[in-house]
Parts: structure tokens; C-alpha cells; sequence
């Protein structure tokens, strides 16, 4: 048996995935699908940069595969966009938070490391309970969203 899990409850970016990749049904005819209002955070660290979902993401998928290029093909960017975003990061914080092991018979690889580790929980928290807060103020944002009609070129009603 399977059960529907409300993700936007414990991540908003993973439901902001799911709806986009999620088959569409598809609105009436002749009207659009209204969005949920979806929570996206990003940490401003001033001259030290930003912290946002793409960054924090990256980071889970090098601790998953083991890889810089690994996490940035599975994120859809090439191995030079991946690793100036982990250089970024190592620079903003006073210690590295991915370290990166050269090559050997291994191949070499990257590990997040334990501040590495905390920032991600940290991250994820703070989005949680950002999410949280303002799940019934979002959910009024979507719904005063207006059903508005569309308009057909060459037709007229």
C-alpha cells in the first residue's frame, strides 16, 4: 500500500521539485493551474556571499556520491560550476567545509567536512522552521491568488 507524504511540511524545495516534475493533469480548459506559494531561503553572509538551496543541495550529493563532479552532473552543471561553488564556500567560511582529496589509485574524491556537515543540518533546519512559520501564511498567499483567465490569440468570447 502506498501512502501520500505531505513533503512541503519537512522540505519546501522538495516539493517545489515534485510539482515541477510531477505529470501534469493540467488546469481546465481555458484557465491556468494556480502555484502553491513555495518558501525559498537563502542566507545573505554580506562580502562573504550566500548560502541558498543549490549550494546546501551540492553539498548533500558530494557526501552522497563522493564527488564534486558527481554532485554537479546530478545537478545538471558542469565540473568547473560545481567546484567554483565549493571553492566559494571554502572561502567564506573560516574553514573548508568540503575537503578534496587529489588523485591515487582512487581516483581522489570530496568529503564534506564535520563544519561542512553542520552548516547543511543548519541550513535544513532554519528551512524547516522558516516553513513552518509560514505554512498558514502561505497557504493564504495561495489561496488570494487570482484564477484569472487566459486569453486565446485569435479568438473571441
Amino acid at each position: 500500500m502506498l501512502v501520500a507524504t505531505d513533503v512541503s511540511a519537512e522540505n519546501p524545495m522538495a516539493a517545489a521539485r515534485s510539482r515541477r516534475s510531477s505529470p501534469r493533469t493540467g488546469p481546465r480548459p481555458g484557465y491556468r493551474a494556480l502555484p502553491a506559494a513555495v518558501l525559498y531561503l537563502r542566507v545573505d553572509f554580506g562580502e562573504h556571499g550566500v548560502l541558498g538551496p543549490g549550494k546546501t543541495r551540492l553539498m548533500e550529493l558530494i557526501a552522497e556520491t563522493g564527488s564534486i563532479s558527481a554532485a554537479g552532473r546530478a545537478m545538471g552543471m558542469s565540473y568547473r560550476r560545481a567546484w567554483l561553488l565549493v571553492d566559494s564556500l571554502n572561502l567564506a567560511f573560516g574553514e573548508p567545509l568540503v575537503a578534496k582529496q587529489t588523485g591515487g589509485s582512487g581516483g581522489g574524491g570530496a568529503a564534506l567536512t564535520k563544519l561542512g556537515r553542520d552548516v547543511v543540518q543548519r541550513y535544513r533546519r532554519i528551512e524547516r522552521r522558516a516553513a513552518s512559520a509560514g505554512r498558514e501564511d502561505l497557504a493564504a498567499l495561495t489561496a488570494a491568488l487570482a484564477a484569472e483567465k487566459m486569453q486565446t490569440p485569435g479568438r473571441d468570447e
